[in-house]
């Protein structure tokens, strides 16, 4: 590996992968000029992505209270209503080529404007108190075009990361999705602190909700624009536009060719053996993450709450909220540090055996009696420790091994390779998310071991 002379206060930062080399040197002088820029931009466009995910998943209180009438059980719904638009609008893309002939420009700017309507459209339904059911199919609905949207905005970031030679700007995306899960689930823990204190009244759980949901979709309005202008400028760094133009290129080259469909699936599939593995890796990471996380940890708590319910339950789903997320962002903040202790080969098997995780939840579920596999009727403080410390290690490994992953997988193929190496994989991540969270809806709705 062939790493560029920069200049000391850089070399830390320095983690070329492949040389660059088929990209000219002043293409990779110039990353080294910018990469700051880049890394952070990078950084805060795919925390965008996920910040609607996650005021979605935080906001689960409000949804309770608000829909409790309704024939939606938000408990398990939200996270299979908004992921699964999410991977059918990637395939749609990736199997017609619409990915590469909207352009990642177009992509950002059409997801983002959808976004901010969906958003607009969650906060009038509160504002105008729309009959809860009339409501509640409103929220849905922009669960779904949220989901569509992510995979418009979401995968053109992840297909970008994927251009450099070096894995440091695909470990920034993956850390904007740590860090937007560990934003949000702070700040709603500390407006519910700062609202109602550790008991608060029932009037002031409703005032919490509402400040809470009104803020989150308040945030993402804002952020929307702001990703646009963020994204826009990243286009005007040389060395990115470079990158893009020749990605851009190549989609030209095979249009002129008049390339079929025939032809661009087996290109596909020839891209696809090459990071089948890691590809395998993204899907079992996330299948085994959204399986256990977080509706079976959650149903948990207040199983463990019993009677008492109300506010304990409640801040209860802030530690499975906290726990998974803070071990999920400390997961891709020390994940630099492993590439040296991984291959694509140990992270699947380590994807595989992690799945003793989600055995170990279940131990720690009560289940009514309905549960063979609760051990903990006996310790029930301990249980609430476990429980927490499992969803911690749930999330430090998600972030982990996603991020080597996602590093090393784009850059076993021909730079003119990577952006479909990326969105294939991108594939198996969506299809990991999806799956695991009907899973875990299903848990809910059928009861399965007394979820």
């Amino acid at each position: 590996m062939d790493t560029p002379v920069v200049e000391k206060h850089q070399a830390k930062l320095i983690v070329i992968d492949d040389g660059g080399k088929d990209i000219p040197t002043q293409i990779t002088d110039n990353i080294q000029e910018n990469r700051r820029f880049i890394w952070w931009a990078l950084l805060f466009l795919n925390g965008s992505c996920l910040w609607a995910y996650y005021s979605c998943l935080s906001a689960q209180s409000y949804y309770a209270s608000r829909f409790a009438k309704t024939t939606f059980d938000f408990a398990y719904l939200t996270t299979p209503v908004t992921t699964w638009p999410i991977f059918v609008g990637h395939l749609i893309q990736v199997a017609f080529g619409l990915d590469k002939k909207l352009g990642m420009w177009n992509r950002v700017r059409i997801g983002y404007a959808l976004n901010a309507l969906s958003a607009f459209a969650i906060i009038l339904q509160n504002a105008f108190n729309a009959e809860p059911q009339t409501g509640a199919t409103i929220v849905i609905i922009a669960f779904g075009v949220i989901g569509v949207t992510d995979s418009l905005t979401e995968s053109s970031f992840f297909a970008l990361s994927a251009l450099f030679p070096e894995s440091s700007f695909t470990d920034a995306i993956q850390m904007g999705d740590g860090t937007s899960g560990f934003i949000n689930v702070t700040l709603n823990t500390l407006i519910q602190l700062c609202v109602g204190g550790i008991h608060p009244a029932a009037k002031d759980s409703e005032d919490i909700q509402k400040i809470s949901f009104y803020i989150f979709f308040s945030v993402f309005i804002l952020v929307c624009f702001l990703a646009v202008y963020v994204f826009w400028r990243l286009m005007q760094v040389p060395a990115v536009k470079y990158l893009m133009q020749r990605n851009e290129a190549e989609t030209v080259r095979r249009a002129l060719n008049k390339e079929t469909y025939g032809e661009m699936w087996a290109r596909l599939v020839r891209i696809g053996g090459v990071v089948i593995l890691p590809t395998l890796c993204q899907f079992v990471i996330f299948l085994c993450s959204l399986t256990a996380f977080p509706g079976i940890s959650i149903k948990a708590g207040f199983q463990m709450a019993g009677a008492s319910g109300g506010t304990w339950g409640s801040w209860y789903t802030n530690g499975v909220l906290l726990s998974y997320n803070y071990g999920d962002f400390i997961g891709r903040v020390i994940s630099p540090w492993f590439y040296r202790f991984f291959t694509i080969k140990s992270c699947f098997v380590w994807t595989v055996l992690r799945w003793v995780l989600f055995i170990f939840i279940l131990i720690g579920l009560p289940g009514g009696g309905k549960n063979p596999l609760f051990a903990m009727a006996d310790a029930p403080v301990f249980n609430q420790i476990w429980l927490l410390f499992i969803n911690f290690m749930l999330g430090i490994t998600s972030g982990v091994l996603s991020t080597i992953t996602f590093g090393l997988g784009p850059r076993l193929v021909a730079q003119e390779d990577r952006e479909s190496a990326g969105a294939i994989m991108c594939l198996g991540l969506f299809l990991g998310i999806s799956l695991g969270a009907t899973i875990d809806w299903q848990f809910g709705a059928n009861h399965w071991l007394g979820a």
